[in-house]
């Protein structure tokens, strides 16, 4: 069974590439670590590749990627997965600070990406906005959360953390409470996703930056599950993607 130990990084694609990186280094407080003509890849102020960025017709999320242990046999969990007759592919996409990836589409088209090597990237360089230290979920809207957390369970190693009734499901990989969550919707597409920041400190400064951009905050407040006592409290914000 693959085992992960993080969610690396997610890839978007969107008609305007330029729009997107503003956004992600001026509010979100990413780096720009490296840029292409029309990919562009950025981390967090201590260095792990978080956002990329590709040029497409309509805004999505494409990919996501997760940290397997350093020792992972890729031709060993490639057979694996064909014995659920999931098709894997090796490839290197020359990915800064990701080495080579074992990749395969989820049960609602999500392409997945393994990888084993990976190194800090963009990490002296100065950031503006949030600044945040790592990504920490990714939430979609899917068909049948039963269905994706039975692919994510079995396919992918991870852990069921919550349910809220039987519409939305919390998973985990690590330690962290989820990694991944999945809500029931007629449409398969990105809910949300969170970024992990210092402490309460950071989180209030990160709203005084909202209110000075006029960003509007749509939630804030604590987690309604897992840790809901002990845990900072969370807030969210539209973002541009």
């Amino acid at each position: 069974m693959i085992k992960p130990r993080r969610i690396g990084h997610a890839t978007f694609e969107t008609p305007d590439v330029e729009r997107m990186i503003d956004y992600y280094t001026e509010v979100v407080g990413l780096v720009l670590a490296e840029r292409e003509k029309d990919r562009a890849f950025l981390a967090t102020k201590v260095g792990q590749l978080a956002i990329q960025i590709n040029k497409g017709a309509a805004e999505r999320c494409t990919t996501l990627s997760f940290e397997v242990a350093p020792n992972s046999d890729f031709g060993a969990l490639a057979r694996e997965l064909e014995k659920d007759g999931i098709k894997s592919e090796r490839r290197n996409d020359s990915i800064p600070g990701i080495g080579p990836v074992l990749t395969f589409n989820d049960n609602k088209g999500t392409t997945i990406a393994l990888f084993k090597e990976w190194s800090y990237v963009g990490k002296h360089l100065q950031h503006h906005g949030v600044g945040p230290l790592k990504l920490g979920h990714i939430a979609f809207v899917v068909e049948s959360p039963q269905q994706t957390a039975e692919f994510y369970s079995k396919v992918l190693g991870f852990r069921v953390s919550d349910w809220i009734d039987d519409f939305f499901v919390f998973m985990r990989c690590n330690i962290d409470h989820h990694t991944v969550n999945f809500i029931r919707g007629s449409n398969v597409k990105l809910h949300h996703m969170a970024f992990e920041l210092k402490d309460f400190i950071h989180l209030q400064n990160s709203c005084d930056l909202f209110g000075q951009k006029k960003i509007p905050i749509i939630w804030g407040g604590r987690c309604a599950t897992g840790r809901a006592t002990t845990s900072p409290p969370i807030t969210a914000i539209r973002t541009i993607r």
